[in-house]
This record gives C-alpha cells, sequence and structure tokens, in this order.
C-alpha cells in the first residue's frame, strides 16, 4: 500500500446509493482512492475496522439556523459558521448551508459577506457549502414564526444585489413564486441561485410556473405552504407533479411519518432530509430567542406561547434514524436522503454526498443500533 494510505471497513459501505460488504475504502491526502474487496489489501492487520457500522459520506445539511447554542440570525459572524460546524461534526454532518430566515436586507447583506469571508478564509468550504436565504420574500399567510415587519416584496434591484454573490459560492433561495413574476425567477435561475419553494401560498398555476421557470426544490415540503385538496393541489400538488427537489423535517413533529413514507414512494430521489435545527439542538437548553420571540423546548418541539414550531431540535443522524425506525424506509434511501440527494440540490455532487474515487473523504462512521456518528 502507499505511505500514509487508510483502509477502512465496517460490516457495511454505503457509495451513495448501495449497501456494499466485504468493502474497504482506501484514503488518502483527504481523498478516496478507491472502493475494493477487503481480501485484496495487502496487510488485512491495518485496516481500520469500524464494526457493526455503516460507513459513509458525511451528511449534508441544507437548512440549518443554529445548533450549539447559537443562532445565525442572532449573531453572523464566522464564530457562529464555526461553533455549527463543530456542533454538526458530533452527529455526522460534515457540510451545511448556514440558513438566514427573514431579516432586514441589512442583515442580509452582511450574511452574505460573512459567507463570503467564510469561502476565502478556507478554500475547500471546510463545512459551510454557502449561505441560504430563507425569505424575506416570503408569503404573510404561510410566514410561521418569520417576523411580519421584515417580508418584503422582491425588486430588482434587490435580487440583482443579491446574484453578485454567486461567483463566490451557492446560494439557496426560499422564497414565495406568487410574489414573483417569471421573469424576476428567470433572473435567479440564470445567474446560479438555487430556487427553493417555500412559505407560500400560492396557487398550483403559480407554483408550477415558479418550476417552469426555473424553481428546482421546496424549503420544508408540507409546512408552510397551500395544501394538496381535491379543488386546488396548492404548491403540494406542483411539488408532487415535477421532478423537483423536496427538503423533509423528519422530526415525526413537522411531518407525519405516514407522509415521509409516501413522499419516499413518490419522490426516492429527490426527497432529501433537512434538519430546520435552531439553537439549543446539542445541548440541554429549554429556552431560546428566534426571530424576535421567546420560545420554548417542550416535549422536543421548540414553540411560541402559542404553540407556533419555531424550527426543529434534531440532528441530522437523529433525522435518518427516525427515517429508517419510525417511517419504515431503507437504511439506503434514508443515508441517500442525508447525503447524495442533499449534494445534488446544491451542486456539490462531484464531490461531496457518495463514496466513489476521487470524492473528498469527507466520512463518517454510524452505528446500526443506536445511529451514534464517529468522524472517520
Amino acid at each position: 500500500m502507499v505511505r500514509d494510505m487508510r483502509a477502512i471497513t465496517a460490516k457495511y459501505i454505503f457509495n451513495g446509493v448501495n449497501l456494499l460488504t466485504n468493502q474497504a475504502v482506501l484514503i488518502a491526502d483527504g481523498l478516496i482512492v478507491d472502493i475494493v474487496d477487503l481480501d485484496s489489501v495487502f496487510d488485512i492487520n491495518s485496516v481500520e475496522n469500524f464494526g457493526n457500522s455503516v460507513i459513509s459520506a458525511g451528511f449534508i445539511d441544507l437548512q440549518l439556523n443554529g445548533c450549539g447554542g447559537v443562532l445565525f440570525n442572532d449573531d453572523i459572524s464566522l464564530q457562529t459558521l464555526e461553533i455549527m460546524y463543530q456542533t454538526n461534526l458530533k452527529s455526522g454532518c460534515t457540510a451545511y448551508l448556514p440558513t438566514l430566515i427573514t431579516s432586514s436586507l441589512d442583515d442580509v447583506t452582511k450574511a452574505l459577506e460573512v459567507t463570503k469571508d467564510w469561502f476565502n478564509k478556507f478554500t475547500n468550504t471546510r463545512g459551510v457549502l454557502g449561505l441560504h436565504l430563507e425569505g424575506p420574500f416570503l408569503s404573510l399567510v404561510k410566514k410561521g414564526i418569520h417576523p411580519e415587519e421584515f417580508i418584503i416584496n422582491p425588486t430588482d434591484e434587490i435580487l440583482a444585489q443579491v446574484v453578485k454573490y454567486v461567483k463566490y459560492f451557492p446560494i439557496k433561495m426560499t422564497l414565495a413564486p406568487e410574489k414573483f413574476t417569471a421573469e424576476q425567477i428567470k433572473f435567479l435561475v440564470k445567474h446560479g441561485v438555487i430556487v427553493s419553494i417555500g412559505h407560500s401560498n400560492a396557487t398550483f398555476a403559480e407554483a408550477q410556473l415558479a418550476i417552469d421557470s426555473g424553481a428546482t426544490t421546496a424549503t420544508h415540503l408540507f409546512n408552510a405552504m397551500s395544501g394538496l385538496t381535491g379543488r386546488n393541489p396548492g404548491v403540494i400538488g406542483a411539488v408532487l407533479s415535477n421532478n423537483c427537489y423536496a427538503g423533509l423535517i423528519v422530526d415525526l413533529l413537522h411531518v407525519d411519518a405516514n407522509n415521509v413514507k409516501l413522499i419516499s414512494k413518490i419522490k426516492p430521489t429527490t426527497a432529501y432530509l433537512v434538519t430546520d435545527a435552531v439553537t439549543p439542538t446539542a445541548t440541554d437548553m429549554t429556552e431560546f430567542d428566534f426571530a424576535g420571540k421567546h420560545l420554548y423546548v417542550k416535549d422536543g418541539k421548540c414553540i411560541d406561547e402559542n404553540g407556533t414550531l419555531g424550527g426543529a431540535f434534531i440532528t441530522m443522524s437523529e433525522s435518518v434514524r427516525n427515517c429508517v425506525n419510525e417511517c419504515g424506509l431503507s437504511l439506503e434511501q434514508s443515508l441517500s436522503m442525508a447525503t447524495l440527494i442533499p449534494a445534488q440540490v446544491i451542486g456539490v455532487s462531484d464531490e461531496l454526498g457518495k463514496i466513489a474515487k476521487g470524492y473528498r473523504a469527507d466520512l463518517i462512521a454510524m452505528d446500526l443500533v443506536d445511529y451514534s456518528t464517529q468522524i472517520i
């Protein structure tokens, strides 16, 4: 074997699509060299064996508001991004999109600048994959916990300022399509923004027009969007009728387990996991402030005094566990929803999201009993 090359194995190797057995992953210089038969490794005693685990690409979370006691909206800084990154690693999430919910335009600009600073500091992205702007161009009717005073209509001038940053890092924008013209959505897409439908009361026709104009995904499907009824298929109907991606919060509070199972059948290769996690995730906090409101952690829920959900209290590894144990999904599909599919959504599936030759060795081992993870 080449000097400094690591060989690792476990009960299963998940390559992004399939579970492999009796295989070893070879790693050198931070990259995956190959997946080989375990018996072909020259010195079998040198193989690091992670036992009753599955080795997978690290999880990718495209909607992370905060965790580890911090919230991006509260402190838009490199320090916050670092704390979120380090906290994520404890649950197997090696890459994420910091998410700024509806805020002032000054905060939007600050978030764009801080993300640019991160990319200037870490040339390999080091955990942060870009920026998710969840607002401020949302529906007042479907705003959820988002502060009403900062929800605005889009202007060509504001959109032109945002797209200037796409050359530095990927940007995902959650928006209500009923507030946009088709030309405005096409403008965003033309300049590389990943357009996601969310917090929207759009009709089926309005949502379909957005998809036809280039929207490729939906933010936390089922939550804060017009529902599917016999006379109005709404946003949900449009998302299910098209081959677009859809994020799901699988804390079993935002979405019922039966709906998760249903979507896994309708969208087996385009549904993906997000946490929508907020400040207390991975801490023992019982209260916190979010979007100008005081929230409480009760029975695993983050709620305000009226019972409105304000983000989620869950990690990516817990989401995978829920998919398998509570929703009846296969381990393969659950892992794909946490790795390869989100990598495809954000446009990094040529280097992250699966175990293949030449890919970055952002790998984890997940225990097959308790779903705890460790970074490899």
